[in-house]
């Protein structure tokens, strides 16, 4: 078993973010909410459970100082790099996630403490949004078919394949919205579906992670999208064809800041592996049972492109032809993370409670123009006036607002309150942009502000978010304020 050689003093808990920078994806603190799963929307949790909140995850390059003692105390390595290291940082202090009866395993969320994160954080190495998801049922637990619940919509592109409502979701790759194609080649699993090893323990050593203690834990956290095992060479893992090598992973947690960090350290390069271990370079070979990284996994999945059909072909032929050394970089990754945690009480057909999702979304979009604003506030109101009372109102009755039906189960992305009635108290939680001073009306002075912010080139007047003061902004303001909103 590797020992472990700690200082505290260098492990870094909390780092704070002074301004933006590459491979740093911020999440708003105070943003989580809870979002359940069952039917019912009853899945117990502990009295005064306080949601899971993400605040940021940074991706870097990594050069450990002592790779084979502690792989987590280094420096950062700008451009390519052998080694990546992933720092996961949430609010409070956060257990690591105990088995969910799945694979034979018990149900104990709690075994480690009672807060603990679930939750997967994709990596899209090569920001093709084509290339790489997964095929039900593993979709259904992932970012596209969950950030609807909180009424986020992700900017760009990928938007369109989000899920919308529970009628989104079937197991039809063809069919809109394709929320099965994700983009993300590699996954941090934060699932239950193994009982993690505790390597290594400080603080009290009760097997509970208490504040301020520092613990590594070992387990399958880290993979390849499993859509691709069948045609995957791969060995060693969970099954054959899956790429999900054991990981350690470091939890710390920082009392004064009340903050925990979960950091993964991981080859990128087959000599990055070398590194970590202090042995020679091995050659590519598809094992897990020896050396073995993010290269060695991209090799497998290029190789085999020439082999796929049908769906998966078209999950994976972007990569036909690709150059494994262009992707070295984690700071150019692009991330998305849906977190949470685990009911006291089993449910198989709902084992997640969701409450945070990231990054770069934008709250009560739902025309995707990438802004909050009376379009929006008319989309609910029109699904009111559409449903109200028919049968996709589940009191059946025309009492202006429209029940969910199966809500938990189902969703939708219009109920921005997530109370599982879409009604005009929805309309309420979209900002009126023209309200520019915010005093909740609609007058002289907010033209005040408008021309003052516009003036002075603040973007504070850039109402249609494209980064540009210009005439459309002027145009937008306008009809805003026209409309009253």
């Amino acid at each position: 078993m590797k020992s472990f050689v700690f200082n505290l003093g260098l492990v870094c808990a909390c780092c704070p973010l002074m301004a933006y920078e590459p491979g740093v994806w911020i999440d708003p603190e105070g943003d989580a909410v809870i979002r359940r799963t069952d039917v019912g929307n009853d899945a117990a949790l502990q009295a005064g459970f306080e949601p899971i909140d993400l605040l940021e995850i940074r991706l870097d390059g990594w050069m450990p100082d002592l790779p084979t003692l502690n792989a987590y105390v280094g420096k950062t390595v700008v451009g390519d790099a052998d080694l990546m290291r992933m720092r996961l940082v949430f609010d409070g202090l956060v257990s690591p996630p105990g088995p969910l009866a799945i694979d034979g395993t018990s149900y104990q969320p709690a075994q480690f403490g009672d807060r603990p994160a679930y939750g997967y954080i994709e990596l899209d190495v090569d920001h093709e949004s084509d290339t790489g998801g997964e095929f039900m049922p593993l979709a259904r637990n992932r970012y596209l078919a969950n950030v609807g619940r909180f009424s986020m919509n992700p900017s760009g592109s990928i938007s369109s394949r989000m899920v919308r409502d529970a009628g989104d979701v079937d197991s039809d790759f063809n069919t809109e919205p394709t929320f099965e194609r994700s983009g993300g080649e590699f996954t941090l699993i934060l699932c239950g579906c193994f009982e993690p090893t505790i390597v290594y323990q400080d603080g009290n050593e009760d097997s509970i992670f208490d504040p301020g203690e520092l613990w590594v834990v070992n387990g399958r956290f880290f993979e390849r999208f499993e859509a691709y095992q069948d045609e995957s060479a791969f060995f060693g893992g969970s099954d054959f064809g899956l790429f999900d090598p054991e990981v350690d992973l470091l939890y710390t947690h920082d009392s004064d800041a009340d903050q925990t960090t979960i950091t993964l350290v991981f080859p990128i390069t087959q000599l990055g592996a070398s590194i970590l271990d202090g042995t020679s370079e091995q050659g590519i070979d598809f094992s897990l049972s020896n050396h073995t990284s993010i290269e060695e996994a991209l090799d497998d999945l290029i190789d085999g492109v020439p082999f796929t059909n049908g769906d998966l072909r078209q999950l994976i032929e972007g990569w036909d032809g690709q150059e494994v050394s262009n992707f070295r970089d984690p700071t150019e990754w692009i991330v998305r993370a849906l977190v949470g945690t685990a009911p006291i009480v089993f449910d198989p057909s709902a084992l997640f409670v969701w409450t945070d999702t990231g990054f770069g979304e934008v709250f009560g979009d739902l025309n995707d123009d990438e802004i909050s604003d009376i379009l929006d506030v008319e989309i609910i109101e029109e699904a009111i006036a559409d449903r109200d009372g028919t049968s996709k109102d589940a009191d059946g009755t025309v009492n202006g607002q429209v029940a969910i039906s199966n809500f938990g189960f189902s969703f939708d992305i219009n109920d921005l309150n997530g109370d599982g009635v879409i009604s005009f108290a929805d309309t309420s939680l979209i900002p009126c942009l023209a309200d520019l001073n915010g005093d909740g009306l609609l007058n002289f002075f907010d033209v005040s502000a408008f021309l003052s912010f516009y003036g002075a080139n603040n973007l504070a007047a850039d109402l249609n978010n494209d980064g540009v003061l210009n005439f459309f902004d002027i145009s937008r303001f306008l009809l805003l304020f026209a409309a009253g909103c």
